[in-house]
């Protein structure tokens, strides 16, 4: 398989670590983001393959800085409509990016049209393309677990989501220029992680890669109810969901250290839901 993508923790490595694991079939093309499947719709149709579109992204009006990133974000929206229109199958990285579609374009693909995920569908467009939730995994070599760590809070990320609700002592791995095999080694350092937004944004239709990140380095997390990824660990005990305060999240931070060998147990019962060997085996039409 072609695989195109902007290369980011988690997503294209984890994608080209299956290809080559699984030995996908060549007849495919699979573009990560609406702008690379778009670039991946073409090739597909010149080559004589069949086109994947991975949607690992869906923003709203809700967060538009100004009147350009409003801009910005219709046209997102409007080719993310045209590629679920014309593509071959759509891959979405969260079941809530269909809600997305719903409230900005109003449509939606087939495979939620249930009333418990939106509704009853009615005067709506729904589309035949095919569609399957694929969360966002890592391949093996992302998994780490010390059974102790420096007693701090850490986050990880260019751009430092929530800082003025962190605890004082936090700390900020914001190096986008690490190696990956370092970067996992500095971050599972660390006794916590730190993911809390405080508006319902991508975080909200996406799947942010941050939260699972810790999760695959053996890490606690605390983390808004703001995303997908807050139904693991409150089922698996692997955190604390808290408020967008700074104090709820001193108390979860007390909290997960007073009983810290709980909370870093139960890190592992998340890694069956984050497992790229579990998750991207056994795609039938993948297959050779």
């Amino acid at each position: 398989m072609i695989i195109l993508g902007k290369k980011t923790v988690g997503r294209l490595e984890t994608l080209l670590y299956a290809n080559q694991k699984f030995n996908w079939n060549d007849d495919w093309v699979m573009g990560i983001s609406s702008y690379y499947a778009f670039w991946a719709w073409l090739l597909a149709r010149i080559t004589g393959r069949k086109c994947i579109y991975y949607c690992i992204d869906y923003y709203t009006y809700l967060v538009r800085k100004d009147f350009l990133d409003g801009i910005s974000i219709w046209l997102a929206a409007k080719l993310d409509h045209f590629l679920c229109k014309h593509v071959d199958i759509v891959w979405d990285i969260s079941h809530r990016i269909n809600q997305g579609r719903y409230d900005l374009e109003r449509f939606i693909l087939y495979r939620d049209i249930r009333a418990n995920v939106i509704g009853e569908p009615v005067n709506m467009k729904d589309y035949g393309t095919p569609s399957i939730v694929m969360p966002l995994s890592y391949p093996p070599n992302y998994f780490r677990f010390k059974k102790t760590g420096i007693p701090r809070p850490v986050f990880v990320g260019l751009v430092p989501y929530g800082k003025e609700v962190w605890t004082d002592n936090t700390h900020w791995i914001g190096d986008g220029s690490k190696p990956i095999e370092n970067l996992l080694d500095e971050l599972s350092a660390y006794g916590i992680g730190i993911s809390v937004w405080d508006r319902c944004g991508n975080n909200y239709y996406g799947d942010p890669g941050k939260t699972k990140l810790y999760s695959a380095c053996g890490l606690p997390v605390i983390m808004t109810d703001n995303t997908p990824y807050a139904e693991i660990v409150r089922k698996t005990g692997a955190g604390i969901i808290v408020d967008y305060t700074k104090e709820s999240i001193e108390q979860a931070v007390k909290k997960i250290f007073r009983k810290y060998s709980f909370y870093k147990s139960n890190v592992k019962k998340t890694w069956e839901y984050i497992d790229a060997d579990r998750l991207l085996n056994n795609i039938k039409i993948l297959e050779r």
